[in-house]
């Protein structure tokens, strides 16, 4: 039978136990079994060091203050020994969030790239990722046998092993597939999926997509297919070098800030034009001309910025 309790009750339920007013088979009674392993590991996190800085009893003391204040009672005059400032940061986590699953169960797994920076991640069935520059990835370790999902800002190349259903999820959509390759490239206005391998389902503003091998769909304003052109494997970009069809120029500048870490000034250029080509990632100069002369757009460097001009 599943026990129901509020975020409050456990507190209290918490706060009476820490203070041995209720017994371990009383807890087991009145809380989840999932809740009772996160008070355990509560309780062991304070009982397990031994006292050697005596002024942190008076942190403490004031700590079970709180505790008892939520309980509504006071607190009695009892002495728990901490052996660290981590003992204490431990209880005080419990008093500032009593957030307990999330404290001590926190089974997120996050990555994020640097700007320039490739990062190569291996999730828990053995597929791999490899982010691009500034992308982030994060996934729960707990729900991963029944839930294969990760959850994506940025751009990633995915290569996933066969199994149940893995999907990307985006603030622009997801992508489900069962064991494949692909690439999804996702910012607050743009969503790129490109098939490598396999098919994949595309799901985006309300609208669905199956695509295949050298197929693709993006979303800007619309979710619509395209063919990409396919040369390699995998996308340019993990070779060391950015290629683009038929994207706005405001994603392109977008990659360049996001591979050199710079700035740019594009208030005075029309950043809608639609871009094709390929800039280098290691190489800022080239990467500038390689864009910016293919669309008749003068740049100026100054320190960490780049004006765009007409």
């Amino acid at each position: 039978m599943t026990i129901k309790t509020t975020q409050n009750d456990k507190d209290v339920f918490l706060a009476k136990w820490l203070e041995r007013e209720i017994s371990d088979l009383e807890l087991k009674k009145l809380v989840s079994e999932e809740d009772y392993k996160t008070f355990k590991k509560i309780k062991t996190g304070i009982d397990v060091f031994v006292e050697i800085e005596k002024p942190l009893q008076n942190t403490f003391n004031e700590i079970k203050a709180k505790i008892k204040t939520k309980s509504g009672k006071k607190p009695r005059a009892k002495i728990i020994n901490l052996y660290s400032k981590v003992a204490v940061a431990i209880a005080a986590s419990v008093i500032l969030f009593f957030s307990l699953n999330t404290f001590f169960d926190n089974n997120d797994v996050n990555f994020q790239s640097n700007f320039g920076e490739q990062q190569v991640v291996t999730l828990l069935d053995g597929s791999e990722v490899i982010l691009n520059a500034k992308s982030e990835l994060k996934y729960n370790k707990k729900d991963w046998k029944t839930n294969r999902e990760v959850f994506l800002n940025g751009e990633a190349f995915f290569k996933v092993q066969k199994g149940k259903t893995f999907t990307v999820t985006t603030s622009n959509g997801s992508v489900t597939v069962l064991g494949t390759q692909f690439n999804v490239n996702t910012n607050k206005t743009f969503f790129d999926v490109v098939c490598y391998e396999g098919s994949v389902k595309v799901i985006s503003n309300n609208v669905e997509r199956i695509i295949t091998r050298n197929q693709a769909v993006r979303n800007n304003n619309g979710l619509t297919a395209y063919t990409p052109n396919l040369q390699n494997e995998r996308p340019s970009w993990v070779s060391g070098q950015s290629s683009f069809k038929s994207v706005p120029l405001s994603q392109v500048i977008d990659a360049l800030h996001k591979q050199f870490n710079i700035d740019f000034d594009s208030a005075t250029i029309d950043d809608t034009i639609v871009f094709t080509g390929s800039f280098d990632n290691k190489n800022l100069n080239i990467a500038l001309a390689s864009v910016f002369e293919t669309v008749n757009i003068k740049y100026a460097i100054s320190k960490n910025k780049i004006k765009l001009f007409k």
